[in-house]
């Protein structure tokens, strides 16, 4: 397994290298909301909010942001939100990017709107795409100021695609960090996978802490989640940035007490299936200064 480790003032040199460029005159997942007037007030003004900024959020035990309001782990933000500023009157559309396979694998749900105490859901049409689309949107009407995000669930289980080990050997190709000045912490800034058929770009990628030696080396930040930010299908790589994006990482703790340390693995769930990947005492010793 190849596995190499970048400090974080490296990581726009490596995406430049491994991801390329990735931009489109076409809407594409992970792209901002768009709102366009219809009628009425043309004036008004539009700013794009982080999902860690957004309100009416409750972190997860996985560490991921959902809405509040939702059964614990059916719901989630798809992608950042928008605020509208200065709408007085009239109307106007606002439209989110989605991954048509995402939809078409039984993925929906609405746009809503905080109204300073849960989300409401508005009415919301999905265009019907087919895969050769890589992207799909879903649009709402609006009639005012207010914050805006589109709220995903499963709408259709029967369309989830089946799901067991990935049959291709994914490899983790590179693991960029946060810089560390002390505690027993990593800090997972971003990691680079590679894994065919690539996932979508918005969709996301988890992993859990299925095993160690010694048991309990890992003490909390045992799971979590993060979402594809850029691929590319030739190579086969998958960029994954945490959930509120590089700014705020994924954190691990371990033991600092532990007398060794001799492996951890570690389940990681692509959207068609998982891989489990194991990391040894000399894969972390450098990152932490080594193990007690």
């Amino acid at each position: 397994m190849k596995k190499s480790f970048l400090p974080f003032f490296s990581c726009l040199l490596v995406f430049t290298l491994l991801l390329g460029s990735f931009g489109s005159a076409h809407a594409e997942v992970g792209d901002d909301p768009v709102v366009t007037p219809v009628s009425g007030d043309m004036e008004f003004t539009t700013e794009v909010v982080p999902i860690a900024s957004l309100p009416g959020t409750i972190e997860l035990a996985d560490l991921m942001l959902a809405p509040v309001g939702f059964p614990e782990g059916e719901a989630q933000f798809e992608g950042v939100g928008v605020r509208v500023i200065g709408m007085e009157s009239g109307k106007a559309t606002v439209c989110f990017t989605l991954s048509t396979i995402a939809v078409n694998q039984g993925w929906g749900g609405k746009v809503g709107v905080w109204n300073g105490t849960k989300w409401v859901l508005l009415p919301t049409t999905i265009a019907t795409g087919t895969d050769e689309a890589a992207n799909t949107s879903a649009c709402a009407p609006i009639t005012g100021n207010g914050t805006y995000a589109f709220i995903k669930w499963v709408t259709k289980p029967d369309l989830l695609p089946k799901y067991g080990m990935c049959t291709d050997n994914p490899q983790i190709e590179m693991l960029i960090l946060m810089p560390q000045s002390s505690g027993p912490y990593l800090n997972f800034m971003a990691v680079v996978l590679s894994h065919k058929p690539v996932p979508a770009v918005g969709s996301t990628v988890s992993y859990q802490v299925i095993n160690s030696d010694p048991a309990g080396i890992v003490v909390s930040g045992g799971s979590g989640s993060g979402i594809v930010f850029a691929t590319d299908p030739g190579a086969g790589l998958v960029g994954v940035f945490p959930p509120g994006g590089p700014s705020v990482p994924l954190v691990i703790e371990y033991n600092p007490f532990a007398t060794y340390f001799e492996y951890v693995t570690v389940r990681v769930s692509f959207p068609d299936c998982y891989f489990d990947f194991q990391f040894t005492d000399d894969d972390f010793a450098d990152l932490i200064g080594g193990w007690n």
